[in-house]
């Protein structure tokens, strides 16, 4: 477990490097406005991406995690990616007929005059993004952290390199679109070719039976997928929002809080990847000692939190100043806002991955519906007035009853009742 863990946050802290040198790149390579109209395209592309992921990737996750023999592994996986593909060419061609077309309601041409020409290019990144996300969950599954690390890294990287020669040519809010393309090819190649050569997948391992998990994946997938839905409005739909009903700038200083927050985050995500499949089976026979072990994990992941947002705290609005410039003091003061978003998340992470190693995922999703409400409904209320300020309290409110739903749920996971009647 350790060494997964290790694995999983050597892969965090490379991705957190190449993602923030990007952004800091394209903040200083761009002018304001160009920016704040990459960073609304990339939130609505966010969405999308989760709109893609459609619950496979995390559903085929939980299925292989609990398959020790080959056959039924190659099944399995077999049958993922005959649904992952099926989805994902499904979603490109609604997303490059319907979406483009939507654009005018989001500000297109006078406000954002690049919209369009992104939101057709979306069709295809969100497409590869789906396929991107399948195997890095696919390997959690399999507990290959290594070959995790290998393609988060590659991940990160391709999109930094190319992002950066593009935006260097180009010089505009294409170049990073067209770098997130080329990267995505890249790692497409890659997934399949370790998913061959160190997964040992082989097509001539599978039988008819890989038939049998094409249901069950797709119906555990389903509430996987509303809680997706959930998780994205709570990360991208405020930037999304003052997108809308505020301005440019307001997009610009919220976006590089929000991606510093969410960045820290890997931290928390690192521990929750590296250590949650130990959880994945409870018998009888081993609850205590899983609980006991559950309860060491869940402290080590409180203790992260607390450090990490005291660290923010203090220096923040520093590290901001020095890394993004004097164009962006504005975010010093939402930065400290969003923190407690941070904390909630970072807490909340490990218990809800924990959840749908147990089968809750149905019971997750249903009490996802109130981050949902509440996170829509304070920000149509307060971001016109109050801007990015007012989205970041926004954010926080709205994580809190799920946090808590979340912990206690978690940890009445190890009833014995409970475990005798799975």
């Amino acid at each position: 477990m350790i060494s997964n863990t290790i694995w999983s946050l050597a892969g965090k802290v490379v991705a957190m490097f190449f993602i923030t040198l990007l952004d800091i790149i394209i903040a200083r390579s761009l002018p304001v406005q160009d920016y704040a109209e990459w960073v609304y395209f990339f939130s609505i592309l966010t969405m999308l991406f989760y709109v893609g992921w459609m619950g496979i990737n995390v559903s085929v996750k939980v299925f292989v995690s609990k398959n020790i023999d080959i056959t039924d592994r190659d099944n399995c996986i077999l049958a993922s990616l005959q649904l992952r593909a099926i989805i994902s060419f499904i979603l490109l061609i609604i997303i490059f007929l319907f979406v483009p077309r939507l654009s005018i309601y989001l500000g297109y041409p006078n406000k954002y005059p690049e919209l369009y020409i992104l939101l057709v290019v979306s069709a295809v990144l969100v497409s590869l993004n789906s396929f991107t996300e399948f195997f890095k969950e696919l390997f959690i599954g399999l507990q290959k952290y290594k070959e995790l690390f290998i393609i988060t890294v590659c991940e990160y990287g391709t999109y930094f390199f190319f992002s950066i020669i593009t935006l260097f040519i180009l010089k505009n809010v294409y170049a990073v679109a067209v770098g997130y393309f080329v990267g995505g090819i890249c790692i497409l190649i890659l997934g399949f070719c370790i998913l061959k050569t160190s997964i040992g997948f082989r097509y001539s391992n599978t039988n008819i039976k890989y038939k049998d998990y094409l249901k069950p994946i797709m119906k555990y997938a389903l509430p996987i997928a509303v809680i997706s839905f959930g998780t994205l409005i709570l990360v991208e739909m405020d930037t999304f929002m003052i997108g809308l009903l505020s301005s440019k700038e307001e997009v610009a200083v919220y976006n590089i809080v929000k991606n510093l927050c969410t960045k820290a985050a890997h931290v928390n995500y690192a521990l929750t990847v590296g250590t949650v499949t130990t959880f994945s089976v409870l018998t009888n026979e081993n609850v205590k000692e899983k609980k006991q072990l559950f309860q060491k994990v869940y402290r080590v992941d409180l203790l992260i939190t607390v450090i990490i947002s005291v660290a923010m705290f203090t220096l923040g609005p520093f590290a901001i100043l020095t890394l993004y410039g004097e164009k962006y003091i504005g975010a010093q003061t939402i930065f400290r806002l969003l923190i407690p978003y941070y904390a909630l998340y970072g807490m909340s992470n490990f218990c809800s991955s924990f959840l749908d190693f147990r089968g809750k995922a149905k019971l997750r999703s249903i009490c996802y519906i109130s981050v949902i409400l509440i996170n829509f409904m304070l920000n149509f209320l307060w971001i016109p007035n109050y801007g990015a300020k007012g989205a970041a309290i926004a954010t926080d409110l709205s994580l809190i009853p799920y946090t808590i739903f979340a912990t206690i749920s978690s940890f009445k996971q190890f009833d014995l009742k409970k475990v005798q009647s799975r």
